[in-house]
């Protein structure tokens, strides 16, 4: 595949991401699609690919009728969508090359949503393939409601960075409130708690009243008052009040972000939000009418604003993304304490802690910090350049020595506390979870408890934001198609209440979480019949229980019977896969019929360190991780077998092992052997598949720093580059990469 395949293939699965994610009403993950859509048809990649474009122009015409409500935003116009994503990924295999049989069934898939486009105007590359609506549609669709007026912000522009300050403080607020209502739900009379939602409302009311945010402001002074009504013991703390308070906080974020949109874009992004149903609620509740709203639905969403794209999302609740210019907390590495599990989703923190980690953190710029680690990891490389200098080297000088020693005690030092400061708990994303599992749980009718451990585990921060989209869909997963309903668990002698555990651990130099369920387990033998089918196993193949399960991450592979408005809509747990190896981890999945499944996740605990084998091939130096080596090795002349001279196996332990010339794979002419009895072989293993990879020498064992190839990304085989100790260029192995090369 090209270069420009890979862009736009790239695209394609960020966009594959968000369509499983993607349900009814969810219109802030709609917005992300949409924009992810826009970048596909103006990438300079797609310049050359016209059919491309034509598809990716009517694709995102299509979703953009969806926004305006002009056509239906239903499960099934999006699992139309889902085959408009594969057919494209199809045409980007196939080098821009369209074939009939594609262009026919991506217009029919684009029919499906209520949209008609010609597939001969797509074949053309001409201007009639940008898609029309069908008048079928037409009728079929709900009119578009009336675009609003933007109003002009200079009413609250006056002092951009008040404004700036409490942007940030909303988000941190809307976040403890969100927390501290869930915990709520599981000790409703708990007074401190209700205290600790009252008073970050109180905040927000203030704040935005003197920075003229005007609508802000009244949201939250009716909710504040909501909560001093419950504090009061004049109304009760019951499911209602609880839904309104979480549809609030997800309202009042997408304010918040839409006045951080107008600071960086300017006046003309301020989109204005109408809270007028939810001053209505709030005014039957403190009525005492809750009764009487039956049409209300059970997870409050937020009222339509003038831009849908900005509208809450339920189920996903809306995270800021980390931007250049960022602010990030950096706190003290937390004293480590035997994590108990916390069962109902809230997390009961230990609250004089947490008051000292706020009193004694400070907040440090996101740029400012990735740089102090750029520059303390080529400290480490320069460090190293010289201790291991010729003419340094050559120098006796005991004082030298113990100076050289202490210099490397202090640098070792340095390294470890700027990566930690990169680190951040993984509690943030995990309390999303609760939330996602409580909202899924009132959507499907099923009573579901999420038990969560290890949630003060630490992850790199650059993680934070990509692990959330996998670890969403698998919790999906979970609870929609696993979990079974109560009666379904009653036949079986389940409890009706249904378990997932979601825990997070370090082990080794891994970050491993793991999501169990006590539902239903996998269908092997469905899943054996399915890959049979579509060609990925041949019938009489014998494979493993856990080979087949996880043939569950096939690119499109699902078993699912029915489409729900959940998940199941096509595209696969493959963008799972994907999302979790550009992370450069792996994902698989354990299953024991009819009591459940663990889907286990391993990731590096950092992006920027590597530890790794040093290997010389010729004259170059490669590095392998440590993690994936089993053994090494200089193979016995009895263990080696070769069929026709060309595939090549080494027998270890009873087990024969495919052999790899790395000299071959990357083109290196100056090899110093040739015959892998006079070489040494690494064994390592990836995904369950082992390799002997063949070198010429191991030159030691040493923790590198990660540095990209900057143009030259995606290069078969290789995950980055690093800076060696002799000045020397060494390139990192992506294992993946090499095995599939020697397939080739």
């Amino acid at each position: 595949m090209t270069e420009t395949g890979k862009a736009v293939s790239e695209l394609l699965d960020d966009m594959a991401l968000k369509i499983l994610m993607v349900e009814p009403g969810d219109l802030s993950v709609v917005g992300d699609l949409l924009d992810l859509g826009e970048r596909l048809v103006t990438c300079k990649e797609n310049a050359n690919t016209p059919v491309l474009q034509g598809m990716g122009k009517a694709f995102r015409a299509a979703l953009e009728k969806i926004i305006m409500a002009e056509l239906p935003d239903s499960a099934e116009n999006y699992e139309s969508l889902g085959r408009c994503l594969a057919q494209m990924q199809e045409v980007v295999r196939k080098e821009g090359v369209a074939d009939e049989a594609t262009l026919n069934a991506f217009a029919a898939s684009l029919g499906g949503v209520g949209y008609t486009v010609d597939a001969a105007d797509l074949a053309a590359a001409s201007p009639a393939a940008v898609a029309r609506r069908s008048p079928a549609a037409e009728q079929a669709s709900p009119a578009a409601p009336p675009a609003g007026g933007a109003s002009p912000a200079a009413d609250f522009l006056q002092d951009k960075e008040l404004l700036s300050g409490f942007i940030d403080e909303a988000f941190e607020h809307l976040e403890s409130i969100e927390i501290n209502v869930l915990e709520l739900e599981q000790n409703p009379d708990d007074q401190e708690i209700i205290n600790n939602i009252f008073r970050p409302f109180h905040t927000i009311k203030g704040v935005s009243g003197f920075l003229n945010l005007k609508t802000i402001n009244k949201l939250a002074h009716a909710t504040e008052n909501l909560l001093d009504d419950v504090r009061n013991g004049k109304l009760p703390m019951d499911s209602d009040v609880i839904d309104i308070v979480l549809g609030v906080g997800d309202c009042l974020k997408d304010m918040v972000q839409n006045i951080k949109e107008v600071l960086e874009g300017g006046p003309e992004r301020y989109q204005e939000t109408d809270i007028s149903a939810f001053l209505a609620r709030i005014r039957q509740l403190q009525e005492g009418e809750a009764a009487s709203v039956e049409a209300a639905p059970s997870v409050v969403e937020t009222p339509p604003v003038a831009t849908p794209v900005a509208a809450a999302a339920p189920v996903a609740p809306a995270r800021p993304a980390a931007r250049p210019g960022a602010i990030a907390t950096v706190e003290p590495a937390p004293v480590e304490e035997e994590e108990t599990g916390q069962r109902g989703g809230a997390a009961a923190d230990n609250k004089g802690s947490q008051r000292k980690r706020l009193g004694s953190s400070i907040k440090v710029d996101v740029e400012k910090l990735d740089a102090l680690v750029n520059a303390v990891g080529e400290l480490v490389i320069m460090q190293s350049l010289v201790r291991q200098n010729p003419l340094v080297a050559k120098l006796a000088d005991p004082k030298l020595a113990k100076d050289f020693s202490q210099l490397s005690r202090i640098t070792s030092d340095l390294q470890r506390t700027a990566m930690a400061m990169r680190m951040v708990p993984i509690r943030q994303t995990f309390d999303k979870m609760i939330r996602l599992v409580r909202d899924l749980s009132k959507k499907t009718g099923k009573k579901v408890d999420l038990i969560m451990e290890g949630a003060e585990t630490e992850i790199d921060r650059n993680m934070v934001d990509s692990i959330y989209d996998p670890l969403v869909h698998m919790m999906r997963n979970s609870v929609d198609h696993a979990i079974q309903s109560p009666d379904e668990r009653s036949k079986v002698g389940k409890p009706a209440t249904g378990t997932v555990h979601l825990r997070a651990y370090q082990k080794g130099g891994n970050m491993v979480i793991e999501i169990e369920d006590d539902g239903e387990g996998l269908n092997t033998q469905r899943i054996k019949q399915k890959a049979v089918s579509r060609g990925l196993i041949q019938a009489g193949e014998a494979l493993s229980e856990h080979e087949l399960n996880n043939l569950i991450f096939m690119p499109g592979f699902s078993t699912a019977e029915k489409i729900t408005d959940v998940s199941g809509r096509g595209v696969g747990m493959d963008v799972v896969k994907k999302a979790v190896e550009k992370l450069r981890g792996k994902v698989e999945v354990h299953s024991q019929p009819g009591k459940g499944c663990l889907f286990v996740i391993r990731l590096p605990l950092t992006l920027a360190i590597i530890d790794g084998i040093i290997v010389r091939v010729g004259s170059e130096r490669y590095i392998i991780p440590t993690i994936a080596i089993q053994e090494s090795m200089r193979p016995d002349r009895k263990n080696y077998n070769t069929v026709h001279n060309r595939a090549e196996t080494l027998l270890v332990r009873g087990e024969l092992i495919p052999i790899i010339r790395l000299y071959q794979i990357f083109d290196v002419q100056a090899t110093t052997y040739t015959d892998p009895c006079d070489a040494i072989v690494v064994v390592v293993e990836n995904e369950g598949r082992k390799r002997a990879l063949m070198v010429d020498e191991l030159l030691g064992k040493e923790e590198v720093v990660i540095k990209n190839l900057g143009g030259m990304q995606d290069v078969p085989g290789v995950a980055g580059g690093t800076i060696l100790g002799d000045g020397r260029v060494g390139l990192i192995l992506d294992l993946a990469g090499v095995i599939a090369s020697s397939v080739e």
